[in-house]
């Protein structure tokens, strides 16, 4: 009898290790009803979708197809339209007509060539009727060979067309695949020999294809006549099976319409004038999402699926009941009172780990809260000091106005300037609390700065202080130029006696707000100058580890935390060592500014 207790008991405990958890019970009772409404459905499901899916997908990337190749058409007008431009301007005109071609001429051709700059150009050249050769990269090329190429043969018997191709750079020196638009430049009014206008493009000659790809799911390719594909747009995560099917694709020429194939839908189209082809394709993986005729069969066998589901969660529910009902009453009823108060529940389900995920919460609530009160404590003892260090700004100004006109009676000029100086720096250093000032105050903070120091060190430098125009009136967050210029005459003036010179500058440049202070004493050492450019990248606890604070690295530390409190990742902050000196530059998007 005993023995045969114990193997029960053995087994009950093998039992309940086994099935533990509620995913295991509810499990079990459910695969069972799950299978067999699957196996009933799947039957309807499959016919729907073998029927539907393919006929519809490919009506639908066929449309797609069409309108990825309308941009690409619409990419070659604007090329044609560009270089018909060119072609008709007047200087091209007269260097087509002279017989000889002046320094001058030169010159108002490059020049003229530069208003054609466009995102999509990466290097151009001009060839006129007479050899002469035109680039903004100074190419020279073997006019024989040139005639040779792949490029020059393209044009063919055409007067006037552009042509796009795609081959390998041989004109430019890249050796790389590339897009090119050649073209003849003809004499208008006279009959003389062409020159070719060749431009290569860079991938932005895409972007109204990219842009009118809509369907991120879909792979688009652009294939020239030698069936090489030109240009490719691969969604993330597409295997590898696209490969064999588009090859199949490339090398049959009579399949000019949409087609399904075992692993996807293929749809293509030819330009006539480019005779290049779009080709767009759908995956498999792809195709196969588009089952919501499915979902509404699924919501049918789901409803009926909820009502035998209930049958089975209604047998385990009321077991987990009573530890549920116990776990929420503890929640609801906990205050700051209840820290020290523990749950024990011993279920052999996930509701056990909850309890105990519960105790470690409360563990970390009491530790936060003793965390809080201790900063709340340093806090008021830290504006208790503040309150008792704080200077009446009134006060100070009345008195700095007595120091300067008592220096004025008794003819104290060095006195005077540097009375008002201070002044002007205190004024706009408390600046009735503002955190931001305007760009020509944070200019007239530092050169007051700058004032006192040449008194200080006499003959030791000079400094230029200018805003370019429309920047004085933005708003900054103030002192952070000051910093930077104190740092510049402690190290960069360290091994001078006279002759040093300042130059700060602001400035707009590529949407941002641009400081620049650069001097000419001794560069940043190549340690500290790596260091100085971490701080835009590293976390403020990390910040103050990179730069010694005895070494003057707090107020450049102060800088850049502010900078990144105030304008987030919005900032750009680095030194750039140069033969003679060091230059400081700080960036803000100007979309970041006040107004």
């Amino acid at each position: 009898m005993k023995t045969g207790s114990r193997e029960s008991g053995t087994g009950k405990a093998g039992y309940r290790k086994y099935f533990f958890g509620i995913r295991k019970k509810a499990v079990v009772s459910i695969t069972v009803i799950f299978g067999i409404i699957f196996f009933l459905t799947y039957l309807g499901i499959n016919k729907i979708v073998k029927d539907n899916t393919r006929e519809f997908l490919t009506d639908q990337y066929s449309y797609l197809n069409d309108k990825v190749l309308g941009s690409f058409r619409n990419t070659y007008d604007e090329l044609n339209s560009l270089t018909a431009d060119f072609v008709t301007n007047d200087y091209v005109q007269k260097t087509l007509t002279n017989q000889t071609v002046t320094a001058s001429d030169r010159d108002m051709m490059e020049r003229t060539l530069s208003y054609y700059n466009k995102s999509f150009l990466d290097s151009y050249l001009v060839i006129d009727n007479k050899g002469n050769q035109y680039s903004q990269k100074g190419i020279r090329l073997d006019m024989e060979k040139f005639r040779k190429s792949a490029i020059y043969q393209s044009l063919g018997d055409e007067y006037s067309k552009t042509k796009i191709l795609w081959t390998r750079d041989v004109i430019f020196g890249t050796n790389e695949m590339s897009f090119f638009a050649v073209r003849y430049i003809r004499e208008m009014n006279s009959v003389h020999d062409a020159g070719v206008l060749i431009l290569k493009l860079n991938e932005r000659v895409m972007d109204a294809v990219r842009e009118s790809a809509e369907n991120e799911e879909l792979a688009y390719f652009i294939v020239n006549s030698d069936k090489e594909i030109c240009y490719k747009i691969i969604p993330d995560g597409m295997d590898e099976s696209w490969h064999q099917e588009l090859n199949e694709r490339l090398w049959n020429p009579d399949e000019t319409e949409s087609k399904s194939l075992k692993n996807g839908i293929f749809s293509s189209s030819t330009d006539e004038k480019t005779m290049f082809t779009v080709i767009t394709y759908a995956p498999g993986s792809v195709t196969n999402q588009v089952i919501r005729e499915i979902q509404l069969v699924m919501g049918l066998i789901f409803g009926l699926m909820f009502v035998l589901t209930v049958a089975g969660v209604a047998f385990f529910t009321k077991r987990l009941t009573s530890p549920i009902e116990y776990l929420s009453s503890t929640m609801r009823d906990f205050d700051d009172s209840k820290l020290d108060e523990r749950i024990s529940l011993d279920t052999n389900t996930e509701l056990d780990f909850i309890g105990h995920a519960y105790n470690k919460m409360i563990e970390k609530v009491k530790s936060l809260m003793n965390d809080v009160m201790k900063k709340e404590k340093e806090l008021k003892d830290s504006e208790m000091q503040t309150m008792l260090y704080q200077i009446r700004p009134h006060f100070l100004y009345n008195t700095l106005d007595t120091i300067y006109m008592l220096a004025r009676i008794q003819k104290e000029e060095t006195i005077m300037k540097m009375t008002q100086s201070l002044s002007r720096f205190l004024r706009i250093n408390l600046s009735n609390g503002r955190e931001s000032i305007e760009v020509s105050q944070e200019l007239e903070h530092v050169s007051s700065y700058l004032e006192i120091q040449k008194i200080r060190n006499t003959d030791l430098f000079e400094y230029e202080a200018s805003a370019e125009p429309g920047t004085e009136k933005l708003f900054v967050t103030k002192m952070i130029l000051q910093p930077i210029v104190e740092n510049s005459i402690k190290h960069g003036f360290r091994d001078i006696y006279s002759g040093g010179m300042i130059w700060i500058r602001a400035y707009c440049e590529d949407g941002y707000l641009c400081f620049s202070v650069e001097n000419n004493g001794t560069p940043v050492l190549p340690d500290a100058l790596e260091k100085l450019n971490r701080m835009e990248q590293v976390s403020m606890d990390e910040m103050d580890m990179l730069i010694e604070k005895r070494q003057g690295g707090f107020g450049i530390c102060n800088v850049v935390k502010r900078l990144r409190l105030k304008y987030n990742d919005q900032i750009r902050f680095y030194y750039v060592a140069k033969s003679a000196g060091t230059e400081c530059v700080i960036k803000i998007r100007l979309e970041e500014l006040e107004h």
